[in-house]
């Protein structure tokens, strides 16, 4: 390999949020974009910012490399440094309180269908929070709540896009996939994340 080709795949690994921005058409969600190259928990990051200034409702929180992301019931969620999507964002509650749970539907099945729109792959949920490609895991949704005036809602999303099934934890390989290992190429990240939080707006706007 060239140090040209070196240098590209060096920049390949970076997550750029001016070019994250062009693909984004949202209205309702995610106007605020804060990128770290490290951190430990975007999930954790919003409630930090949260305890600052209670008004988190446009925040999003991406970064190339979480070293001690969460899952759901205190699981950890791996990811690998420059190569999945990692991020966090705010919603505000948009359904009332008895129908709480639609949340955690409509939040997939956003997921899914920007996945679907940019890379014509056909994914399934298995509730509540696993996105699966036939019987494997490809991501995983975390919800948060806290209200104050109203809920609010701290999304953590998770998907594997260009790891390797061999850089995946040894107990984990034979229960994961990624994108890339679907399709047989990397995947690029920026316009994927824009796709499925365009959806995710388009849901919304509908409701």
């Amino acid at each position: 390999m060239s140090s040209n080709e070196r240098g590209t795949w060096r920049i390949f690994l970076m997550f750029f949020v001016s070019l994250f921005e062009s693909f984004l058409k949202v209205r309702n969600f995610s106007k605020k974009i804060i990128y770290y190259p490290i951190i430990d928990s975007t999930n954790q990051e919003v409630w930090n910012l949260y305890n600052t200034n209670h008004d988190i409702s446009n925040i999003v929180i991406i970064t190339d490399n979480q070293a001690n992301g969460k899952g759901r019931n205190h699981n950890k969620w791996h990811s690998k440094s420059g190569s999945d999507i990692t991020c966090s964002f705010v919603l505000k509650e948009v359904f009332p309180k008895e129908q709480f749970n639609l949340h955690a539907l409509l939040i997939p099945v956003a997921v899914i269908k920007g996945i679907k729109n940019f890379l014509s792959i056909d994914l399934s949920i298995k509730w509540p929070n696993d996105i699966m490609y036939e019987n494997k895991k490809i991501g995983g949704i975390l919800i948060e709540s806290k209200i104050h005036k109203r809920t609010i809602l701290n999304v953590g999303l998770g998907i594997n896009v260009n790891q390797l099934s061999s850089e995946f934890p040894i107990e984990l390989e034979n229960n994961m996939i990624s994108l890339q290992e679907i399709l047989g190429r990397p995947i690029q990240r920026e316009p994927l994340l824009a796709y499925i939080f365009n959806e995710l707006d388009i849901l919304i706007s509908s409701l």
